[in-house]
């Protein structure tokens, strides 16, 4: 009986991992485009100041 709890807990935890690195992958992306974003408008905005 212990056997087939473990095994039917087994997928949910393994499908809770992969979420949790789904989560973790598109919060780099979505600082990384941030980031891109901030120093695009930052550049544009002294040579505007500049000029």
């Amino acid at each position: 009986m212990a056997l087939r709890t473990a095994t039917k807990v087994q997928p949910l935890v393994a499908r809770h991992r992969k979420a949790k690195k789904c989560v973790l992958k598109s919060v780099a992306v979505s600082h990384v485009v941030y980031l891109l974003l901030y120093f695009v408008s930052h550049t544009v905005f002294l040579r505007i100041k500049d000029s």
